[in-house]
């Protein structure tokens, strides 16, 4: 960070948002990010000192070195399994959701009848 940041104050012309994503590799973008650091960003993309794959369903953005594009699709793709899998641990199936029924001793056909006519308009 002290070597982009001393870059900077040379007037050289990258920004030290460029320089640590090209220090790492990579930098996924899960949410917002301030307006000046993502047109710092893509104007990094512009000038072909970074790289960018755009988000995707639930695969994030990524800004990565040029050299990094392998490993920027390859951390995509990760996050994006971590998400789905997060998403289905939460999610009860319909085989869970008779299994607990059946271990409280409740009847499954008496639940879903009393649901359906909970929904009914």
């Amino acid at each position: 960070m002290e070597r982009a940041v001393g870059m900077k104050e040379r007037g050289e012309t990258t920004t030290p948002n460029v320089e640590v994503v090209r220090m790492m590799g990579t930098r996924i973008v899960n949410g917002s990010i301030p307006r000046e650091v993502r047109s710092e960003l893509m104007a990094g993309v512009k000038a072909d000192r970074l790289g960018r794959l755009k988000k995707d369903g639930l695969m994030p953005e990524v800004f990565f070195h040029p050299n990094s594009r392998y490993l920027a699709v390859d951390i995509q793709r990760k996050s994006a399994l971590e998400g789905v899998r997060a998403i289905a641990s939460v999610v009860a199936t319909p085989a869970d959701l008779r299994a607990e029924i059946e271990r409280t001793g409740g009847d499954v056909l008496e639940v879903l009848l009393a649901r359906q006519r909970e929904q009914a308009p």
